[in-house]
């Protein structure tokens, strides 16, 4: 009797190899390491087969077989360079040709061009056909974001699936026939879509193309930098691409755990906020009414003698762009030398945190059989990844419930629900922990949470402490608990200390704070670019952007993840070594050099962060 096993063998140019059921002959050709040409296929979509590309020969099958939609069977035998093969490659990429448009020297994706590596691979070398090229439009604006030029697409429906597959959206689709077949948006209206920097990276050709990056650069003369996009809390992995020390672009950096290879435009696009265009000016001390350019050294010592002054009554606002070093030697000023306890990196709101807020790892989406949006389109804005996952999710079979109230959603899932997700923004954090609660009463398996954080290390921020009643690994304070940022007017403050490390997560004053901020002995302004403090400030404190940093940063699930420094910025001190001079200054005695010195200490401060960082894993807090 014949044991049933899940494992495929067959043979691809004469290399036997063992695959899963299921797994696509392209796929077991690539385990191989055997090369096998694609346009249309994409590992994050099903098979259509459209390009033609991959035919190889299958035995005992009589015509060449689509290698990226044919499933592999037992005792198969495949050829991928038989002459057969080879003339119908020539053939496709021939006919592929005939009316494309010899843009490479202009075209954006000149260098990291699938037609051009595949025709200079595999291509005849050179054409049968002298005719009149067909024209097409040139340099249409789908959006403000996106440029097509429809003379360049090859038609391989990347773009189409993706707005059905992936987002869900629908925006794109092909429109007329034949030869004649064209892609766009219904009635030429402009994209939507908050997923349109992905579009550019899945085509295959330079037909859709960013107007951030049209004419730019060429790929072999960017700098490349993994990091991590500083949108929001999500942790996507990005690559800063940088050209003579400038951002031309970030581009996706695929992590299954996290991004899942995709990016959305509100992070893609967000690198001009960070570009150092021109000095932002030097270190400044208001004298007589007016900010007078010093030193680094003078700065730090002018908001040391102040800080000092106030003592206990100062309070520090740290923002949640800011890395886990900056935020635990900017606790460490606060609550060893000055004594105070007032610290947070939140705006108006008070919102609790608890380690259970990372109960639902962002990967651990897929394997519910129901997950609750609370909030619906707030959680989504919050972090727009996360719509991907969800609608991936729903394609497996999830089901997702968008709801308002916490009575909907507990109406939505059925009490025979195995595995539960409970998603919000910290805003409605007490409504998902009143869900969670009703729902573990009601159904039969697991119920877990993930609350959607503001910034890159909004999480990061709460573990490391920068709250008026926790400490690092939420330390309880017993008695020295601090005021909120919300209570600080009325408190008693005399000094204030503003880390404004990101412009898209700042201070945000309000006016009445404004008003709070001239009545203040000391205001204490560190900051990358200029902003609206900068009036009310008595020190300034320029310093770096977030491509200009080397440190860690904890997503919203608990995820410490590197980030590097991408563009060169040695004349501007690190935040870390300003906070660490300011603390210095009033007798700290700290002692390190790089942040990975500071690092160490945090981990021996917060155990659970040692293991995470090792492996850029998720922070387990049952190590506390």
């Amino acid at each position: 009797m014949a044991v049933a096993t899940d494992q495929v063998t067959l043979q691809v140019d004469g290399v036997s190899v063992t695959v899963p059921k299921g797994t696509l002959i392209l796929d077991a050709a690539k385990k191989l390491g055997i090369d096998i040409p694609i346009f249309c296929s994409h590992p994050k979509m099903e098979p259509v087969a459209v390009c033609r590309m991959c035919l190889i020969e299958v035995e005992k099958m009589p015509k060449l077989q689509p290698a990226c939609a044919i499933p592999v069977a037992e005792g198969m035998v495949v050829r991928t360079l038989t002459d057969k093969v080879k003339q119908y490659q020539q053939g496709v990429l021939e006919f592929l040709l005939i009316n494309h448009p010899l843009d490479c020297p202009i075209c954006d994706k000149g260098g990291e061009c699938p037609l051009q590596d595949q025709t200079f691979q595999y291509g005849p070398g050179a054409s049968r056909y002298d005719f009149q090229k067909a024209h097409f439009d040139k340099a249409v604006p789908l959006s403000d974001k996106i440029v097509l030029d429809r003379e360049r697409c090859i038609l391989c429906w990347r773009c189409t699936r993706f707005t059905e597959e992936i987002s869900g959206e629908r925006e794109l689709a092909l429109i007329k026939r034949g030869v004649h077949t064209i892609i766009g948006t219904f009635n030429d209206e402009p994209a939507q879509s908050v997923y349109q920097g992905n579009w550019t990276e899945i085509c295959p050709v330079g037909a859709l193309t960013s107007r951030q990056y049209r004419f730019i650069s060429r790929p072999w003369d960017l700098d490349r930098t993994p990091s991590v996009c500083p949108g929001c809390a999500m942790g996507c992995n990005i690559q800063i691409d940088s050209r003579h020390n400038k951002i031309g672009r970030f581009q996706s950096r695929e992590n299954l755990e996290v991004d899942d290879g995709w990016l959305c435009d509100q992070g893609r696009y967000s690198f001009p906020y960070f570009q150092r265009d021109q000095e932002f000016g030097s270190p400044s001390i208001r004298r007589d009414g007016q900010l007078a350019a010093v030193s680094y050294p003078e700065a730090v010592a002018e908001a040391a003698a102040r800080l000092q002054r106030a003592g206990s009554s100062a309070a520090g606002w740290a923002s949640p762009g800011a890395t886990n070093e900056e935020l635990f030697l900017f606790q460490r000023l606060f609550r060893e030398t000055l004594k105070s306890p007032h610290l947070d990196h939140r705006q108006q709101g008070i919102h609790e945190t608890d380690p259970e807020d990372i109960g639902l790892p962002i990967a651990d989406i897929e394997r519910c059989d129901h997950v609750v949006v609370l909030g619906g389109q707030e959680v989504i804005d919050a972090a727009p990844v996360l719509h991907l996952r969800l609608h991936k999710s729903q394609r497996h079979g999830v089901a997702v419930h968008r709801v308002d109230e916490v009575k909907a959603g507990l109406a939505a899932v059925p009490a025979e629900a195995t595995v539960v997700g409970v998603l919000a923004t910290a805003a409605r954090r007490a409504d998902a922990i009143t869900l969670q609660n009703q729902l573990v009463s009601k159904v039969k398996g697991r119920v877990r949470r993930l609350i959607v954080v503001r910034g890159p290390n909004g999480r990061g921020a709460k573990d490391l402490g920068i709250l008026p009643h926790l400490g690092p690994g939420y330390a309880v304070l017993n008695g020295r608990a601090g005021r909120p940022r919300a209570e600080w007017p009325k408190a008693g403050i005399r000094a204030l200390y503003i880390y404004d490390a990101s412009p898209l997560q700042e201070f945000g004053a309000t006016e009445a704070e404004l008003d709070w901020l001239r009545s203040l002995d000391t205001v204490i302004v560190q900051r990358f670019k200029p902003s609206v403090l900068d009036e009310y400030a008595h020190v300034i404190l320029p310093g770096r952007a977030f491509p200009e940093k080397d440190g860690t940063v904890t997503s919203m699930e608990g995820r410490v993840q590197r980030i590097a420094n991408g563009i060169d910025a040695a004349h501007v001190w690190d935040d870390w070594r300003i906070l660490q001079a300011v603390a210095n200054a009033m007798g700290a005695g700290l002692p390190y050099r790089t942040s990975e010195s500071i690092f160490a200490d945090l981990a021996k401060a917060v155990p659970a962060y040692a293991a995470a960082a090792l492996a850029q894993g998720r922070v387990l807090w049952g190590e506390r």
